[in-house]
């Protein structure tokens, strides 16, 4: 995924056609401060929750079942098939 860097200063003067830059294209904007030490992201929400969704599927092994399905089988599981209470 292709990465934007750009300064604070530039951010404060651009934010609105920023804001809407990521939440169209979906790429990340980095902020750096003057000196490069200081760091953020700017992403939109919508990316933002499909992360916490994945960090929470994760975290509570659903990703790995999912993972372990996808090798053990190239057949299709539909979801309403997945007994959610043994994950």
């Amino acid at each position: 995924m292709e990465q934007t860097s750009i300064n604070a200063s530039s951010v404060r003067k651009n934010f609105y056609r920023l804001l809407k830059e990521v939440n169209e294209n979906h790429k990340e904007i980095e902020i750096v401060d003057e000196q490069n030490k200081n760091h953020a992201v700017l992403i939109s929400l919508e990316d933002w929750r499909a992360i916490q969704e994945t960090l929470y599927l994760e975290e509570t092994g659903v990703l790995g079942k999912i993972r372990e399905r996808e090798q053990d089988s190239s057949e299709f599981i539909d979801v309403s098939d997945i007994d959610w209470e043994k994950l």
